[in-house]
């Protein structure tokens, strides 16, 4: 397993590792490697994704392709350009993905449209389902490599897009911080009466958001622990300015949001992608609109109602969430079956947001972890160790 420095901005050097599936994807590697210098800032990125897009669609290479036009469209506000990447990233994953066994695709009804997403069946003894989902940026196409895996040990996969996310983004379905809709939705289409639930991400929010609602969900992870939906922005901002910010936008002085965001955009690309990407998932034209939808995702008043078993994630050296987040979770779930926290370290190689670098320890924990639950279901080996 790696993580791999290839360009210096700590944001764009995280994203950029993410479809390198922890350094394993060799011929990625070396493709990407040799056009990484070329990344200067958020243009030359998109440049230089929209460029190995189209040569690996050209050569059928649909998977590659898809992967490419999704890193093409990843830092651009929102607009018909970066919907129109959308449609090509899902053309060219519907190409790389007929044919694969153990793939369902389908599309569960929602208020908008639908939620786009797929179905891995259990090989062998179905034992449990677990539902996914990613948080602020994902499309939930990129975790199936991550998800895989799971029905190996008798669990059946469902992976979804939720409001703000992917192909129901793409259909106008915004953002939401009651995530216990998403979840209805897709327990009432598959009509389940209990489940294993994942979020990623900001997705760590949104499950606890959802187990708190939604009593069908019996063990919950949240992959890594966020509290508030500004948390992650504020992070991003220089040392003193997040307190200044909280300040105006309590205060409710727009004039004086926009002035200081504007500012701090122009210090960070982090910060400038938390915003931008906050604008382009809420549906909203301005960072203090932005802000507003974002502080509605808040966790205070609502862990006291999760009574699941719950486990809790962070990596050390996380850049968007800080690990000390995580305790505050763990000291208001007072009603929770179970509480368990797992921080992950650079000694393992799993520091990383979501631990990119080595998420099979990730898998691994996780499955660890749920098995306790499941009679019959059997240990994982040591798969992220023994790749470390």
């Amino acid at each position: 397993m790696a993580y791999l420095q290839m360009i210096s901005d700590l944001g764009m050097n995280y994203t950029l590792n993410r479809p390198l599936f922890d350094g394993q994807a060799k011929a990625r590697i070396q493709e990407i490697g040799a056009a990484a210098p070329q990344i200067k800032d958020f243009d030359s990125w998109h440049a230089v994704w929209l460029g190995l897009a189209k040569t690996a669609e050209k050569e059928q290479r649909w998977l590659d392709a898809a992967t490419y036009y999704h890193q093409a469209e990843f830092y651009l506000p929102a607009g018909d350009v970066r919907n129109g990447l959308y449609d090509d990233f899902a053309r060219n994953y519907a190409l790389g993905m007929k044919g694969v066994a153990g793939y369902e695709r389908h599309e569960i009804p929602y208020p908008g449209g639908h939620l786009p997403g797929f179905r891995l069946p259990a090989k062998g003894k179905d034992l449990a389902t677990i539902v996914f989902h990613g948080g602020y940026d994902s499309f939930v196409e990129e975790f199936y490599p991550f998800l895989e895996p799971l029905t190996n040990y008798g669990w059946t996969v469902l992976g979804f897009d939720g409001p703000g996310q992917g192909g129901a983004l793409r259909q106008g379905i915004f953002f939401t911080h009651e995530w216990e809709r998403f979840a209805k939705a897709v327990l009432d289409y598959f009509k389940l009466s209990e489940v294993d639930w994942l979020g990623a991400s900001c997705g760590g929010y949104m499950a606890l958001r959802a187990a708190a609602f939604e009593p069908r969900i019996k063990h919950v992870i949240s992959l890594p622990a966020t509290y508030w939906g500004v948390d992650m922005t504020l992070k991003q901002m220089t040392p003193g300015q997040d307190k200044h910010l909280v300040s105006l936008f309590k205060a409710g002085d727009r004039t004086g949001v926009e002035a200081l965001v504007a500012e701090q955009r122009k210090q960070s690309t982090c910060f400038n992608w938390c915003i931008t990407q906050g604008m382009h998932i809420t549906g909203t034209k301005t960072p203090f609109d932005c802000l507003t939808s974002l502080a509605t995702h808040n966790l205070e008043g609502i862990l006291q109602s999760v009574k699941q078993d719950v486990l809790v994630t962070e990596g050390e050296d996380d850049h968007l969430f800080n690990v000390d987040w995580i305790y505050r979770i763990m000291r208001e779930l007072v009603c929770a079956r179970s509480v368990t926290a797992r921080i992950f370290t650079s000694r393992e190689g799993a520091e990383q947001h979501c631990q990119v670098g080595n998420s099979a320890l990730a898998r691994e924990e996780i499955m660890r972890w749920l098995s306790r639950f499941h009679a019959g279901m059997a240990m994982p080996g040591s798969e992220g160790t023994a790749a470390a």
